[in-house]
């Protein structure tokens, strides 16, 4: 009986110490496995263009050249075709809606439905037209922006989108790969070269009650009720009871005409989180306007999680000391 429970022991013994080998060995291969990834040999297509967004202002008659910066940074060569489509704002959260034909249109040409009248070429090169870009090299295209005399005076806008793919060894097969990337172009026309700007705020607002240990959020939306894109160039003062003041610096961030946008703001937290503070938002549609849009709201800073937890906290110590009055 003592042999066979000792053998029983021993047996548990090395099977724990097996167990924690194996576990040792697991730990070891799971680390170097994070330490020394495993290669991924598979091609990926990068390609970086400059500038992201053009903004113009033109008048009509005139012409605008812009040199464009393709580079091509895959560890392959690439095939990049190039064309321009005109695009629309959705939302007001800034984002647009590409307008794509649904049929091809022949190389030379540019992709743009028949009421918009401004016209597009390159000067070394043409739209539609597939040309290629050697690993690292970076292809300069000069794009020519021409705008009729009777071209009325209003904001288009663009899109001019490269579309990438691998160029195989084989010439023979074809790539399934294929990326895009794309630069956005604002384009007013306008005779005087400054063009008239009108704008209001739809909403500037903040929650009524924020904790004492929170930031505070503001929701500011903006209305473009001209024809030609804007800026906002201002700020968001804030002020509290204790004489606290801070100032929030407005992005410039592109309001397109006809449209709304909510503003991206950085949260705002004051040093001294406490009681009502107003928020003032003012800024103009240019750098240079004097007339500004101004909105106001106010809210109040309160510790209410604290109090909550103290609260919690002495009805916990009431019900407490009442069930051990109970026991006694």
């Amino acid at each position: 009986m003592f042999k066979n429970c000792l053998h029983c022991n021993v047996s548990y013994m090395c099977l724990k110490i097996k167990n924690f080998k194996l576990k040792i060995w697991i730990l070891v291969v799971l680390c170097l496995a994070f330490i020394f990834p495993a290669k991924a040999y598979g091609q990926s297509l990068s390609l970086s263009i400059w500038p992201p967004l053009l903004e113009v202002i033109i008048q009509p008659g005139k012409t605008v050249t812009q040199v464009y910066k393709l580079t091509n940074n895959s560890d392959h060569e690439l095939q990049i075709s190039p064309q321009i489509f005109p695009f629309e704002p959705v939302g007001e959260k800034g984002l647009i809606r590409i307008e794509i034909p649904k049929e091809v249109r022949p190389p030379g040409r540019s992709d743009l439905s028949k009421k918009d009248q401004g016209f597009f070429s390159f000067e070394n090169a043409e739209l539609n037209q597939p040309f290629g870009v050697a690993v690292g090299q970076t292809k300069e295209l000069v794009l020519k922006i021409i705008i009729p005399s009777s071209n009325p005076q209003n904001d288009y806008y663009y899109t001019l989108l490269f579309s990438t793919s691998e160029i195989p060894a084989d010439k023979k097969s074809q790539s399934s790969s294929v990326t895009q990337i794309g630069s956005n172009i604002l384009l007013t026309v306008s005779r005087l070269g400054t063009p008239n700007l009108s704008g209001k705020i739809k909403e500037f607002s903040a929650p009524i009650i924020i904790d004492s240990f929170s930031p505070t959020n503001f929701k500011a939306i903006v209305a473009n009720t001209g024809s030609s894109f804007w800026k906002p160039f201002g700020k968001i003062t804030i002020t509290g009871i204790l004489k606290q003041k801070d100032e929030i610096k407005l992005l410039e961030q592109n309001v397109l005409a006809d449209s709304s946008r909510e503003l991206a703001i950085n949260s705002f937290k004051p040093q001294l989180p406490i009681g009502p503070f107003k928020a003032s938002l003012e800024f103009s549609l240019n750098e240079n306007e004097t007339n500004k849009l101004y909105a106001e709201t106010d809210f109040w800073y309160l510790p209410y999680k604290l109090f909550s937890g103290i609260l919690i906290l002495i009805i916990l110590t009431f019900f407490v000391k009442k069930l051990r009055s109970r026991r006694v």
